[in-house]
């Protein structure tokens, strides 16, 4: 969910100092300077994983990475930073919506073509352009799931949410390959968070975090869902807000399983719209050569980064890169953390 605000009043955003971008500046410069005109050889330079992972470390308090193999229906580590460690996600929460609506067609409970009527109490906040269209447009669900992913849009996210069933998604996460779906429960709108961090009270927020599963959804149905966007827009939201707390989470390992889900049921008969989908967006990866096909999904609020890939070398294997970055006080820097993923993808072409 990528998020236009300006840093927390009375603050400047962090410059990180020239000195302190050298470093991530100098690998990156050394790991993809131009090779001979011989073929690239499938070998990754001693230490070059170990190095990375220090200056990932240094972009945020909290970090994840994985490159994985997509093996079957599994992942398979070529290099993980922290995997296991479950960090706010912001828009690529929305693959897993992708997989239940790919479920659902699967078992005959959705169709790719059938229409779904856009409706004013399920329009959100930018990104995406679905929320300026008039009360009663339909478009075929295919439509909903393609601007969820290739334009990360709210609105077309919280129209699949409410079409498909939160709960049935939050039934599913399992399934998917998340290994504590509980705190995806409830498993929030778009416009749910945006309101959160926007609008709604301290003192309602920090009631709807103590209370039990079915207090939090009374919550949200009472106080959280009659927000008005279109009137508050981003409200005092103007740094992190409670990114440990109100969010969608997953760790790096989770954020692939879902992805080597989705891969698999792609290759099903009636499926292939999704291989489709995922591939919209490159997520500004040029290199052509080594990455024929790539797909994206990232995700952005104040102190919450995520780039995230499902990529076919071009060998034919299938991979998977995720990076995960929070901060509860300031926004990541996401030049430095894209200059370091950057040479991730790098090293991973290389990988034997």
């Amino acid at each position: 969910m990528r998020d236009p605000l300006p840093p927390r009043r009375g603050t400047r955003r962090r410059r990180v100092a020239l000195a302190a971008l050298l470093p991530a500046l100098i690998l990156v410069l050394s790991l993809t300077a131009p090779a001979a005109a011989a073929p690239r050889p499938r070998a990754t330079p001693a230490g070059a994983w170990t190095a990375l992972d220090a200056h990932l470390a240094a972009v945020a308090p909290g970090v994840n990475f994985l490159a994985a193999e997509v093996d079957g229906d599994g992942c398979t580590t070529v290099h993980g930073f922290r995997a296991d460690r479950r960090l706010a996600l912001a828009s690529v929460f929305k693959l897993y919506v992708l997989a239940e609506l790919a479920r659902q067609v699967a078992a005959g409970d959705a169709d790719w073509d059938e229409p779904l009527a856009i409706e004013d109490r399920l329009k959100s906040l930018p990104s995406g352009a679905m929320r300026d269209l008039p009360a009663g447009t339909a478009l075929p669900l295919r439509a909903y799931a393609e601007r969820m992913i290739a334009e990360s849009d709210n609105t077309a996210t919280d129209h699949l949410i409410e079409r498909l069933g939160r709960e049935r998604i939050e039934d599913d996460l399992a399934a998917f390959g998340h290994g504590r779906p509980a705190l995806n429960r409830p498993f929030l709108l778009t416009r749910e968070l945006f309101a959160f961090k926007a609008a709604v009270p301290d003192r309602t927020i920090d009631a709807y975090l103590r209370a039990d599963d079915a207090e939090q959804r009374r919550i949200l149905a009472d106080q959280v869902d009659p927000v008005r966007l279109d009137l508050i827009g981003w409200g005092d939201w103007n740094g992190p807000e409670r990114i440990d707390s109100v969010e969608w989470f997953a760790s790096a390992d989770e954020v692939c399983a879902v992805l080597a889900q989705l891969a698999e049921m792609a290759r099903r008969p009636g499926l292939g719209p999704v291989r489709e989908i995922l591939t919209l967006n490159r997520g500004g990866i040029p290199n052509r050569a080594d990455w024929p096909s790539a797909g994206h999904k990232g995700g952005f609020e104040a102190g919450v980064y995520n780039l995230t890939w499902l990529l076919r070398r071009d060998d034919g294997r299938l991979f998977v890169v995720t990076a995960g970055f929070n901060d509860p006080m300031v926004s990541v820097d996401q030049v430095r953390a894209d200059a370091l993923v950057a040479t991730a993808l790098d090293l991973l072409a290389r990988a034997p």
